[in-house]
């Protein structure tokens, strides 16, 4: 395996789309979107206060994952960190980059007092979740429309 040097955490900006943002994307499903979509996404999600990280290694993105941050009316409004879309480009997994960006999201929910943070995943990546401490708990339920 090649050496990866240090990685970097930081919230995405908008030329991390020219930096191998959406190649690292493709490691989760297919992305078909023109440069310019990619960017109305990019500001969509701005405004709805959804934070994007990536991870980069020598001004390449080698992965990303987002968060959202959910006030509950429940538990005396706690608030739930929401992990998305965990994804590393192949060239950089097995390298720890996909542990640095969810440690770090796991941080963010911290200083925003999260009583708990909450992600769906697929069966198979079930063991890396767990060795970063996360536990099974309840079912998932989707409704395609």
């Amino acid at each position: 395996m090649a050496e990866i040097n240090a990685v970097a955490i930081r919230l995405m900006d908008a030329t991390d789309l020219k930096r191998g943002f959406l190649d690292a994307l493709r490691a989760l499903k297919t992305v078909e979107l023109t440069e310019e979509r990619a960017i109305e996404i990019y500001r969509d999600r701005l405004k709805s206060r959804i934070r994007t990280y990536v991870a980069v290694i020598d001004d390449q993105v080698a992965g990303t994952a987002s968060i959202f941050i959910e006030p509950k009316f429940i538990n005396s409004g706690g608030v739930v960190g929401h992990i998305e879309d965990v994804a590393v480009n192949p060239h950089f997994q097995k390298h720890g980059v996909g542990r640095a960006l969810v440690q770090h999201l796991l941080e963010v929910c911290r200083e925003f007092h999260c009583y708990k943070v909450i992600l769906d995943c697929a069966e198979g990546v079930i063991p890396f979740y767990e060795r970063l401490g996360f536990h099974r708990w309840e079912r998932a339920m989707r409704i395609d429309l």
